[in-house]
């Protein structure tokens, strides 16, 4: 798919989880892609593409029916719901799209820019954009928002819970601003429908050390919002 967008003329990167798994050394579960191709300049190159979405996301089923997810760069406006951006822009360039993500970890992507030449492979001769310093953050143990948390949390009041799954997961550490903006703003969790809440809460389960990021959840106060008969009796 990466090198179908390079040979039309599009920037090409894989982002987020998948880029922070395969350089922390573990299989990452699946690769998204992010390019400046709109959703309709992406159903003209993948004639079997779906969109159904206002947000730029157009997934195209590959040879062994996996639907991959290519997703126009872009930035989000405000969210008056705390849940999804009211509006969103398309943008030219991939530093643009990372700086809305929600962690530096998140916020890496690897392949090539829509200037470079055609001839280029974007595996082979790809390379890393990591404007927010994502590399040494996760070298480091730490998980921090990227830019201004408060921002990224009233974007999406989920990116709280996130942040608790992925400390439990990874072996994270809460950078102390990212920590105290969640805990100013955990009611915002209040706004999210329990169907995202409850994958949130199966996936810090299914960790390693799942009691973390509970305890993380009480420290935070998130707790009290999403479930304060548990946190009434946590010790």
């Amino acid at each position: 798919l990466m090198r179908a967008l390079r040979g039309a003329g599009f920037g090409a990167y894989v982002v987020g989880g998948g880029v922070r798994d395969a350089i922390a050394g573990r299989t990452p579960a699946d690769w998204d892609l992010a390019t400046e191709a709109t959703p309709d300049q992406l159903r003209s190159l993948f004639p079997q593409a779906t969109y159904e979405n206002r947000f730029g996301t157009v997934g195209v089923p590959t040879a062994d029916s996996t639907v991959r997810e290519i997703t126009t760069f872009r930035s989000d406006g405000a969210s008056s719901d705390a849940r999804r951006p009211d509006q969103v822009t398309f943008l030219p360039r991939i530093e643009g799209d990372l700086a809305r993500r929600d962690f530096t970890v998140n916020a890496i992507a690897f392949g090539l820019a829509p200037e470079s030449s055609r001839r280029a492979d974007p595996v082979a001769d790809g390379a890393i954009v990591d404007p927010h310093g994502g590399i040494s953050d996760l070298a480091a143990g730490i998980l921090r928002a990227v830019g201004d948390p408060a921002e990224r949390f009233r974007e999406d009041a989920l990116r709280m819970l996130r942040a608790a799954r992925f400390a439990a997961r990874f072996n994270l550490k809460i950078d102390p601003l990212t920590a105290a903006a969640i805990r100013r703003d955990a009611s915002l969790a209040g706004s999210l429908s329990g169907e995202r809440v409850g994958v949130e809460i199966e996936g810090i389960l299914a960790a390693t050390h799942p009691g973390v990021g509970v305890a993380l959840m009480h420290e935070l106060g998130l707790l009290a919002v999403i479930a304060p008969a548990l946190d009434a009796a946590w010790s």
